[in-house]
């Protein structure tokens, strides 16, 4: 267990350590997140703080993984870093969607492909809708487009202070502790789960310069390597819980809702605003101010509020999920969890509208009397 607490602390001290210097270094080199037009800050704000968690972590899981396994997961090693180059060439000058797919396209086929002893891929649907074991060359599409979905969808969330921080910490913490759990040396969870512990001291770190009024953003440096990793251990927890041979108390009877609970805020926002795009006939890709984040702060509420709310919001659906993936199967749980996300989507939209009348006829009112 001294490995958890050193490997959580040595990740969150270096990202501590680094960050007021790299807010320094771009500051200087105005190396700035101009706010404005969709984005909810204001002023100029450092950005790339991605690279202080990127570094706390390689540190950590270099002192304190050991080297055998260290050398399991090189696949994966490689691929992030791919992804934390694009993110940081991107962070400096923009690069096309097209390029930023492609590499995270190679990215995800490097970890999946793999060796056949190494690759880290979802081979079962656990039962669902009556399937089970997947062919090889569906397992490995299927995978590849699992990690890119949701790696995006993590990015996209990085729009409020705070927020993409406090739901990784949340997630990477639920799923450390499931990995620790289910430890097992043919799987190699215990290596994800310290791979994972050191991420969230990054992560915690990174929060302390982050929360709002942020003195510096991750950027796209930090949201892909998190989302990406994020994609990774949720493959990894399909893995695991496909496989017929693994047997234990921690098993759930339901895998594949408990992997969409963890990833449920991304893949909500990200799946709600695409679908309101193209009912108003315009680009899915097409940036905007309809986020979740965006619509909460319309309402009146401030930084910290909308990211606690949501993080609450995230507890409360993985900790029910948790409670019924044990005993139902995925048949039933994975439509009443998108009736759940249908019937958010169309609270907040009467919310959002509500507030709006209200303050509508609240200043038609004062305008009257003021006259």
């Amino acid at each position: 267990m001294l490995f958890i607490f050193y490997c959580i602390v040595s990740s969150f001290v270096v990202t501590f350590l680094l960050l007021p210097v790299l807010i320094e270094v771009l500051t200087k080199q105005r190396l700035l997140d101009i706010g404005g037009r969709r984005k909810i800050h204001k002023g100029f704000i450092p950005s790339m703080g991605g690279i202080a968690i990127f570094l706390g972590f390689i540190f950590s899981i270099s002192v304190w993984v050991p080297l055998s396994d260290l050398g399991y997961y090189r696949y994966l090693y490689a691929a992030m870093l791919f992804i934390f180059i694009i993110g940081l060439r991107d962070d400096f000058l923009p690069v096309s969607p097209r390029s930023k797919l492609a590499t995270q396209l190679l990215a995800a086929i490097i970890v999946v492909w793999g060796e056949d002893y190494m690759g880290i891929r979802i081979t079962s649907l656990c039962g669902f809708w009556g399937i089970y074991e997947l062919p090889l060359v569906v397992s490995y599409a299927f995978s590849v487009f699992v990690i890119i979905v949701i790696t995006n969808a993590f990015n996209l969330i990085d729009g409020l202070d705070g927020l993409a921080g406090l739901i990784g910490a949340m997630a990477f913490t639920f799923l450390a502790c499931w990995f620790m759990l289910v430890r097992d040396g043919q799987n190699h969870s215990w290596t994800m789960a310290l791979m994972l512990i050191a991420l969230i001291g990054s992560v915690v770190a990174f929060l302390c310069y982050n929360w709002h009024p942020a003195t510096i953003f991750m950027g796209d440096t930090g949201s892909l390597v998190l989302g990406f990793a994020f994609s990774i251990a949720i493959v990894k927890f399909l893995q695991i819980s496909g496989n017929p041979d693994f047997v234990s108390v921690y098993k759930f009877n339901a895998p594949i809702s408990m992997a969409l609970a963890f990833a449920i805020i991304p893949l909500f926002d990200t799946g709600r605003i695409f679908l309101l795009r193209l009912s108003q006939g315009r680009s899915p890709f097409m940036p905007d101010k309809l986020h979740i984040h965006h619509l909460l702060m319309r309402m009146g509420f401030s930084h910290s509020q909308v990211a606690l709310i949501l993080g609450t919001m995230y507890a409360l659906l993985l900790g029910a999920t948790y409670l019924l993936a044990k005993r139902l199967s995925d048949n039933f749980l994975v439509p009443l969890l998108v009736i759940v996300c249908i019937g958010l989507h169309f609270l907040l939209d009467y919310a959002v509208n509500f507030v709006f009348h209200y303050r509508r006829r609240n200043q038609v009112k004062e305008e009257g009397v003021a006259v």
